[in-house]
């Protein structure tokens, strides 16, 4: 009565397969777990606002400064910019050397660095008021306030002052010409903790694709967005996708689709970057091997040892 059972579920399962209809379709298995890596600002690159006056000193402002060595140097608002550009730099800096209300008409010529009208850490702000117009440089930024740092021609080697945000065309010399973006750099007050980002799990495998879902949370800042990229091992990353992920609340869900990957087979690799607010993130790295190709049968007889009769189900 066992070997009768054994042989009925051999054949059933050997009929089933014959006529195209798998018991089990897709075959899934995760692939080398779950890594987790965090990835935090780097305090030394987090920018630190000049309020007082540099030292004689320091190089970038004196000693290295082209507008110093061409006997332009302090108190002069041309030096004092590039030189607390070149410190923010960490190298000389691509600003013009001319009458502060030519820079900016000359960084648009050239093209070396980006413009807005909206103030950001570290920007050079442009008035061409006045007779040679005036430059100063970003330090920080609370609410509607902005605190610049600047020199003068024939006045104080330093200063430093605040204005509200849509009155930079009543301040200063006037003539508001916009903001030159040597680079873009982080408050040193924002924090530095980074996502959480857990139970990244690989479900609802099917012949069409997956989903993967994820808990994620920052109590600091707040998360800005999940993505997923996703790439099949098969030609290296000549499928990658950056998927954008739903998320509501703490849930993280993509969906992908074998189709947008070349309807490849075999291993997928899948990652999870999860960014708060401040500019921290936090990757899960995991995978899922897939295999959704029907397996074939040729000669069912094979299955059934000892059966006088393959074109009925014996009784169990």
């Amino acid at each position: 009565m066992k070997t009768n059972a054994l042989k009925g579920l051999c054949l059933g399962t050997a009929l089933t397969l014959l006529m195209g209809i798998s018991p089990l379709s897709v075959l899934a298995a995760e692939v080398d777990g779950v890594e987790t890596v965090t990835e935090t600002l780097d305090a030394t690159n987090l920018y630190s606002p000049r309020l007082t006056q540099p030292t004689a000193g320091n190089a970038y402002f004196y000693a290295n400064n082209a507008y110093y060595q061409g006997g332009y140097g302090l108190p002069n608002c041309t030096a004092y910019a590039f030189g607390r550009a070149y410190e923010l730099l960490g190298t000389e800096p691509n600003l013009p050397m001319d009458d502060a209300g030519n820079w900016w008409a000359d960084n648009l010529a050239s093209g070396a660095y980006p413009t807005g009208q909206t103030p950001k850490l570290g920007a050079i702000i442009c008035w061409n008021g006045s007779y040679s117009g005036h430059v100063a440089v970003v330090e920080a930024i609370n609410g509607d306030q902005v605190t610049l740092s600047e020199s003068a021609w024939s006045g104080p080697i330093f200063n430093s002052y605040t204005y509200t945000i849509g009155m930079e065309d009543a301040t200063s010399v006037g003539g508001f010409q916009g903001y030159i973006y040597i680079g873009d750099f982080a408050d040193a007050n924002t924090e530095t903790v980074a996502p959480t980002l857990e139970n990244v799990r690989i479900s609802e495998v099917d012949d069409h694709g997956f989903t993967v879902t994820a808990t994620v949370s920052d109590a600091d800042s707040g998360i800005k967005k999940v993505r997923v990229p996703v790439w099949t091992k098969a030609d290296e990353q000549d499928d990658v996708i950056w998927y954008d992920a739903t998320v509501e609340g703490d849930q993280v869900s993509c969906q992908v689709l074998y189709s947008e990957h070349n309807d490849e087979q075999g291993e997928y690799v899948v990652q999870v970057y999860a960014y708060d607010n401040a500019g921290n993130k936090t990757i899960a790295k995991t995978g899922t091997l897939i295999n959704t190709v029907y397996p074939t049968i040729t000669d069912a007889d094979e299955l059934i040892s000892g059966s006088e009769n393959t074109n009925s189900l014996p009784e169990i």
